[in-house]
């Protein structure tokens, strides 16, 4: 082995094992930009650990946004990333086992030994996180935004055909994050997609503003020489 921080992973059952390394992407499901990057050595849980701790990084260096929802797949469907995501006051997008409404669990006879009571006790807080989960998994608009998580994957797709994410052995940690060249499409993207106003107007040169300002000041001033040259040629025919 070339590269101590990579390890032997195969993505499901029936696959062959590679050398691999987890990435994990933070992504704006509206603007498609990549808002966190983190390159992980692979563990049983680090894909959650990377998304708790990419959302408090996010939250620390960025006090004026406010993360309303996060959505993922069902591998951060587990007791304690639903419940640490609804402590943090944000709504987890995530796919429970059912839609449907369960009973919580209960028992008839109290318990003397710590140790069940604890089991007892995480298994009544498992019934309780995933019914939230599932009444706000419900919702319409929830829904609507649950759909859009093929973002990243999209993003995914594009880092291992275009960035070079495919052949990720034998490279490092440090040498696995192409997170700027896919923010820069998509920011120069949403910049063209933009009207002319604003701070993407000054953007650009002085002379380029003044001769667009001067053309639309012709434009109108002729649109509006020709109106109203009709309506006096219009009142003199008559």
């Amino acid at each position: 082995m070339t590269d101590p921080d990579a390890r032997l992973d195969r993505k499901r059952s029936g696959q062959e094992a590679h050398w691999r390394y987890l990435i994990h992407h933070t992504v704006d499901t509206r603007s498609s930009v990549i808002l966190r990057t983190q390159a992980k050595i692979i563990t049983g849980t680090a894909e959650r650990e990377a998304a708790l701790e990419a959302l408090l990084d996010i939250r620390r260096e960025h006090p004026c946004l406010r993360i309303q929802s996060a959505s993922g797949d069902g591998g951060y469907a587990d007791t304690e990333t639903l419940d640490r995501l609804l402590k943090m006051d944000v709504v987890p997008l995530i796919p429970v086992r059912s839609l449907q409404k369960e009973a919580l669990s209960g028992w008839r006879r109290a318990v003397r030994d710590p140790e069940k009571a604890r089991q007892r006790w995480s298994k009544i807080k498992a019934g309780l996180v995933q019914s939230i989960v599932r009444r706000l998994n419900g919702q319409m608009h929830d829904r609507a935004k649950r759909t859009r998580r093929v973002v990243i994957e999209r993003l995914f797709a594009e880092g291992k055909a275009q960035h070079g994410l495919s052949r990720a052995r034998s490279r490092g940690l440090e040498a696995m994050r192409g997170k700027p060249s896919q923010n820069l499409k998509r920011i120069s993207r949403y910049v063209r997609k933009r009207p002319q106003t604003g701070s993407s107007v000054c953007l650009k040169p002085a002379y380029e503003r003044l001769t667009k300002g001067a053309a639309a000041f012709l434009t109108v001033l002729f649109v509006r020489a020709s109106d109203l040259v009709g309506r006096r040629w219009s009142i003199q025919w008559t």
